[in-house]
């Protein structure tokens, strides 16, 4: 047993060494359905590669990265720094989340506020004369400043729904690439090319 585990494991390995993370994928369900009684130690190294090629798909640096990691520190515990391997993996979106979330406040607190409109003033504005007209009145004039995501995300909708797609689309474009590691965001911006009303 221990034979066609290391056989799946040397094969999987060797797939990701060669970037080849759906090969990795596929090799490591074939050991997963043909090997009965794994040891716990190889259940979860089953489990780390998979997420860490799962991962590597969208973020091979960082997955690579803590492939590299394994390597280097399982030869004492394996089997605990799997574990830690694994949490990484696990927590990488929520972590990846927030650390765009505290770099967009913090380049949102850095905006003189001088400099335009908060974004709940530029909607009572809105509920006095309406989206469009309210927009119009200060496209040219002010900055709209959004203090979080729904903000936004409401405010790139009306703009779609009231026929300002180009400038809907400029709104996630010179956004920057904090944007884009956001799935409703990335969702919202794909629905916008595509051309479809919200």
């Amino acid at each position: 047993m221990a034979k066609d585990f290391a056989y799946f494991k040397n094969k999987a390995k060797l797939a990701f060494n060669k970037r080849q993370y759906l090969r990795v994928l596929e090799i490591l369900s074939y050991a997963h359905l043909l090997l009965e009684n794994l040891s716990d130690k190889e259940s979860l190294y089953i489990k780390m590669l998979s997420a860490l090629s799962d991962m590597a798909l969208d973020y091979e640096d960082e997955a690579r990265a803590l492939f590299e990691y394994y390597q280097v520190t399982h030869i004492k515990n394996n089997q605990e720094v799997a574990k830690v391997v694994l949490g990484m993996v696990e927590n990488f979106d929520k972590n990846l989340y927030a650390l765009n979330l505290a770099i967009w406040s913090l380049q949102e607190a850095e905006i003189d506020k001088n400099d335009g409109i908060l974004y709940e003033d530029f909607e009572t504005h809105s509920a006095k004369v309406g989206f469009k007209e309210a927009f119009e009145d200060l496209m040219f004039s002010s900055k709209i400043i959004f203090t979080n995501k729904s903000e936004f995300l409401f405010f790139v909708r009306n703009l779609v729904k009231f026929g300002f797609e180009d400038v809907a689309i400029n709104y996630f474009e010179n956004s920057g690439n904090l944007l884009f590691y956001d799935r409703d965001f990335m969702r919202l911006y794909r629905k916008i090319l595509q051309g479809k009303k919200l």
